[in-house]
């Protein structure tokens, strides 16, 4: 009986010690659980961020595309409006040339015209002068005529 003693307290001190061994083991296992939760939980937590900063990065993305695009637009507008200019400078720079052609124009005319007018002038003094003369020639003609027919009556 002392040998099933030896045996049983033998094993009644296995059985302890496995006791404590799983009472240890529970223990590791529960705080292994609760590390692995608090684990999920910042995973979750880390995804979520990953989630977020993957949202803005489409959402920036997809705003400097429309900037881009913006940008390409006025970049052709800007173009589109300096040839414009261009042709508006050009056009601008052909009025002004005739614009002097034609200032130039007027005054050669206003020169004609100030020495057509002085001719004309001239003309109508000696026109009128040439009346003059005329009229005295008729009134000394009807003089001679006059005379000469006074005389003639008188013969």
């Amino acid at each position: 009986s002392s040998g099933i003693n030896a045996e049983y307290g033998g094993l009644k001190e296995e059985v302890d010690i496995l006791k404590v061994h799983n009472d240890t083991l529970k223990s590791q296992h529960e705080s292994d659980v609760n590390q692995v939760q608090v684990l999920q939980k910042e995973k979750q937590k880390v995804v979520t961020k990953l989630e977020e900063k993957d949202n803005l990065y489409l959402k920036t993305k997809q705003s400097l595309r429309q900037s881009e695009e913006r940008n390409r637009k006025k970049d052709k507008e800007k173009i589109e409006l300096e040839s414009q200019l261009s042709k508006t400078r050009s056009e601008l720079s052909k009025t002004e040339s005739g614009y002097k052609d034609v200032l130039e124009k007027e005054k050669v005319l206003e020169c004609k015209l100030q020495e057509k007018e002085k001719l004309i002038e001239n003309q109508t003094s000696t026109i009128a002068q040439q009346k003059e003369e005329i009229e005295k020639y008729a009134k000394l003609m009807a003089m001679f005529h006059n005379l000469s027919s006074g005389k003639a009556t008188q013969r």
